[in-house]
């Protein structure tokens, strides 16, 4: 803590001061290299002791010496960055001010190298630090120019040269402080914008994945390269996403195509293989460089359908719901006389069969009823957090014990995983009762024993868990999968054709999806997909 206390007026953060520091042991290094090889090239035999030669041998042979010791510390993991920063410069300026001295042939040369090491001080060390050492190696170029003129009978131009190289060094010390804090402040933004650009990256992938709307990214062979979760619905969930889209839909394929060839043709409708969902689709070209071909949008096409129906039942469940309730009181009544006939010692067995046809259409009258009702109040979701891993177990023996057919065998399937969804827990309850209702009436009774299984699928990859209700009836043929969800529509003569979209509607109101997949003869599958809620439920208080 301390040590960033004391380094935050530096310039520049640790790691880029780190970056520096090993390019200048470098560079120091090649220097001392470079500097020795030219002192040896015009050096004739050993120096004499005490010498300007001899001195300036040692200068040589002790710089060499420091840039391998400051280039192996600063390979060390715990060293203190900074403080060798300002060390190695240090250096830097005291041997190149003594060699300035020492090696006078060579001196406006040095003194350019110092005009360098000042600007890298500025770069590295604060203002005042950085100043220190441009003022001494500024000193340094002046006593060199000032020892030349008045002992080795140097010109004076030499000491004006040394002086503007002095001022040479204070301004680039200056100008490059600025640049680096320039440097530093527009690091900051950049990474700034980078942080935040990445934060909207991610929103945009979270909201992609959890868009209605599918969203499919291909190549320019047309493979699957990119699938939101709503397109994995719809088509039928495939293990592997990254597959070519002849395989996952050759009727989506055909439209890709088609649209490649005629890119201003309005798509068509279509039907997906696996999920039966009629969907209109929607292509948009992605540009070369991106490495995609086109965006693929799956639009739900019975969804303006649906709105429209919407309307027309909300008026139509307001009209329903006053003669509901006028036809309750009158139905109640003759459900009781009938119950009062039924007890009576008088009654024949041919009139007690009559009776039940009248309980048993009595019954059927007040379900209809319930259900419109039920329409016309529309009552809110109150959604709370629903731990499945619990709720499902105790629903299921709820309605094992309560089912009519008791040649129904009821099969339950749940992941081991906890799951948690935001719902509302008594529509759920009544949402499940419905389909499962549905699906003990469709039930297989012809040479097989009916069966209904009740699964919960959940995939926390995805952020999705999935409830299904399977029957092992008949099915239900392609042209009515896309109306059995429409009010009052029902494939046997006693439904209502109610269940089905009220389920669908509860199902809307907590932000999930009912669809349903069959084929003829191999039963039909209900899934409700909701997504799955971060966090624990709440302790009550």
């Amino acid at each position: 803590m301390n040590s960033q206390r004391n380094y935050i007026s530096w310039p520049l953060p640790e790691p880029l001061t780190h970056k520096i520091v090993n390019y200048i042991d470098l560079y120091r290094l090649m220097l001392t290299l470079i500097l020795g090889a030219a002192y040896l090239a015009t050096a004739w035999g050993w120096p004499e002791p005490w010498s300007r030669e001899f001195f300036a041998s040692a200068t040589l042979v002790l710089y060499f010496i420091s840039a391998l010791l400051y280039l192996y510390r600063e390979r060390e993991s715990l060293i203190d960055i900074y403080r060798l920063a300002q060390f190695s410069l240090s250096t830097d300026v005291l041997f190149l001010g003594v060699l300035a001295i020492m090696m006078s042939s060579i001196s406006d040369g040095i003194g350019i190298l110092l005009v360098f090491t000042s600007g890298a001080a500025a770069i590295s060390l604060p203002l005042r630090r950085a100043l220190l050492l441009a003022s001494i190696a500024a000193l340094f170029m002046v006593v060199a120019a000032l020892e030349s003129f008045f002992f080795r009978n140097g010109d004076a131009a030499t000491v004006i040269q040394a002086g503007l190289f002095g001022m040479t060094a204070l301004v680039t010390a200056v100008l490059a402080h600025r640049l680096a804090y320039w440097a530093r402040d527009y690091r900051l933004i950049a990474e700034k914008r980078k942080t935040a650009l990445t934060k909207l990256e991610q929103a945009n992938e979270l909201i992609i994945r959890r868009m209605r709307t599918g969203v499919i990214a291909v190549d320019e062979n047309n493979r699957v390269r990119i699938m939101n979760e709503s397109a994995l619905f719809s088509m039928g969930s495939p293990e592997d996403r990254q597959r070519p889209l002849e395989e996952l839909s050759p009727r989506l394929a055909q439209a890709l195509r088609t649209w490649k060839r005629y890119p201003t043709s309005d798509p068509k409708p279509l039907t997906l293989e696996a999920s039966q969902a009629n969907i209109l689709p929607s292509f948009v070209a992605l540009p070369a460089e991106s490495g995609l071909g086109a965006m693929i949008f799956l639009t739900d096409n019975n969804v303006v359908a649906r709105r429209a129906v919407e309307l027309s039942v909300n008026s139509l469940a307001k009209l329903s719901g006053s003669i509901a309730h006028e036809i309750r009181n009158p139905l109640s009544a003759l459900n009781h006389a009938s119950q009062l006939l039924e007890e009576s010692p008088q009654i024949r067995l041919a009139e007690m069969r009559l009776i039940h046809i009248i309980q048993n259409h009595a019954k059927r009258m007040n379900g209809i009823v319930e259900n419109i009702l039920q329409l016309s109040r529309r009552e809110q979701s109150q959604p709370d957090v629903v731990p499945l891993h619990e709720f499902l177990p105790e629903f299921a023996m709820e309605f094992e014990t309560s089912k009519v057919n008791h040649s129904l065998e009821f099969l339950t399937s749940f992941d081991a995983d906890e799951a948690y969804v935001l719902y509302d827990k008594s529509q759920l309850h009544q949402c499940l009762w419905k389909l499962l209702d549905n699906a003990s009436d469709h039930a297989s009774r012809h040479n097989m024993t009916p069966k209904v299984k009740l699964q919960l699928n959940t995939d926390e990859e995805s952020g999705f868990c999935v409830i299904t209700i399977a029957d092992n009836g008949p099915g239900i043929k392609e042209d009515q999968l896309s109306k059995i969800f429409e009010p009052f529509y029902s494939t046997r003569k006693e439904g209502s054709g109610l269940g089905l979209y009220i389920a669908r509607q509860i199902c809307e109101a907590n932000q999930a999806d009912l669809t349903v997949d069959s084929l003829s003869g191999e039963g039909a599958q209900f899934h409700i997909r909701m997504a799955l809620a971060k966090g624990v439920q709440a302790e009550p208080e």
